[in-house]
């Protein structure tokens, strides 16, 4: 046990730096690809920030670097003043605020004469609109892509379990019970959404926020119609972390358990959905999170990412979920194939964060491209400066707020 203990830390670590230079370099790739496919050229592909540790020249003059700080990482542009992809002095005026765009009309041919025309045919600046849009673009798509492949490939690889929307217990005193929900009952809806299986129950119940619920269930061959009101609850995820969720106070019919297998096809279908699936229940509790009907607390940051990495990697060591002594073999198996299933979840959430319309993220980069398009002209220097600053008070204010919580829930799951 204390070899345990005294091994948690260094792998915690490891898989905390391993599967963080996976997603980002994923996401820098997705931008990567895109300028090169569109003829930009690329200056410097960094993983981490800071002093290079290692940094070597590709065949089309792009710098590769792996830095000391593995927290992130960018793909600076020819052009670029910075990570941010801030026009350089060569490219935008240098008594102006730098912007991603020239300042006004007519810049853009004034600062095309102290270029060549091979520099400004490779330059990210120079690039209609859409072009623009579609690099930018390319990084929350790669992480997109990269979850679905994840998902897919799981899917193909191990099939899927599933239970029956069918209630095998009712736990007393809760909030099924006291609505009248009967063993044996079938849900067939749920606030009007139609149930197939049973973990549309609990994605329906994620976003509840104690609101009453509207059940239709199926029983002895009629239809009935009822209004529960969720409890909240405190419960332990799969690695034993405390979390709070909303239930009903029912169980699956362990009689009603099925298993799909999934073709090619089949498993890049499922893979999709479940991308969905991800990104609209994240849409939604953020939303209800904005509208105060969520609690903030359980939004995590590097802290919690770390600790679910660590989890994961060490999740197929822990014996007591076997029922015979397994080999190392499968033991390895099992961790490389949680932690897998683990940066198919981060991937989406990257690229969520990243399409959010802030400025200094991809997607406050789309909302000024966006307005480009309708307006006809780029937004002013200085509104894109200040522009810039909101944006990074923002996203730092919630890194802050991230980290708190996950202190706070550190300290509370030690003691």
């Amino acid at each position: 046990m204390a070899l345990e203990s005294l091994l948690i830390l260094p792998i915690t670590l490891a898989a905390f730096l391993v599967l963080l230079m996976i997603i980002v370099f994923i996401h820098e790739y997705g931008h990567f690809s895109m300028a090169r496919l569109l003829g930009v050229r690329v200056d410097v592909f960094s993983i981490g920030f800071g002093k290079p540790l290692l940094r070597w020249i590709d065949r089309k003059g792009t710098e590769w670097r792996i830095a000391a700080l593995p927290l992130g990482g960018y793909v600076k542009f020819f052009g670029d003043l910075n990570a941010a992809s801030q026009a350089s002095p060569e490219v935008a005026k240098a008594s102006a605020p730098a912007t991603t765009q020239f300042p006004k009309p007519g810049d853009a041919e004034e600062i095309a004469q102290g270029m060549t025309a091979e520099e400004r045919a490779v330059c990210f600046h120079f690039k209609p609109i859409w072009a623009r849009a579609a690099i930018v673009a390319a990084g929350p798509v790669a992480n997109f892509i990269l979850a679905v492949a994840i998902f897919a490939a799981l899917f193909a690889a191990f099939g899927r379990q599933y239970s029956e929307p069918v209630v095998g217990s009712v736990l007393e005193a809760s909030a099924a019970q006291e609505a009248g929900v009967l063993p044996g009952d079938r849900i067939v809806a749920v606030n009007g959404r139609s149930i197939e299986k049973f973990r549309q129950i609990q994605d329906a119940l994620m976003l509840s926020s104690g609101d009453p619920v509207g059940v239709r269930v199926l029983r002895n061959g009629a239809e009935v119609e009822l209004t529960i009101v969720p409890t909240r609850a405190e419960t332990q995820d799969r690695y034993g972390n405390s979390i709070e969720v909303w239930r009903l106070g029912i169980g699956g019919d362990p009689n009603a358990y099925g298993y799909e297998k999934y073709g090619f096809v089949g498993a890049i279908r499922e893979g999709v959905k479940e991308l969905w699936r991800v990104l609209s229940l994240t849409t939604q509790y953020l939303g209800k999170i904005i509208t105060g009907k969520e609690d903030a607390k359980q939004l995590g940051g590097p802290i919690k990412m770390a600790q679910y990495a660590g989890q994961s990697a060490m999740s197929g060591f822990d014996q007591a979920g076997y029922s015979e002594k397994p080999s190392f073999g499968l033991m390895l198996r099992s961790s490389l194939v949680d932690f897998i299933s683990l940066a198919a979840f981060v991937s989406v959430s990257i690229g969520f964060l990243n399409i959010l319309p802030v400025p200094v993220l991809d997607g406050g980069h789309l909302l000024y491209y966006a307005y480009e398009t309708i307006a006809g002209r780029p937004l002013g220097a200085r509104a894109q400066a200040v522009g810039f600053r909101v944006g990074i008070v923002l996203l730092a204010s919630l890194m802050i707020f991230v980290t708190w919580n996950d202190i706070n829930n550190l300290i509370s799951s030690i003691s």
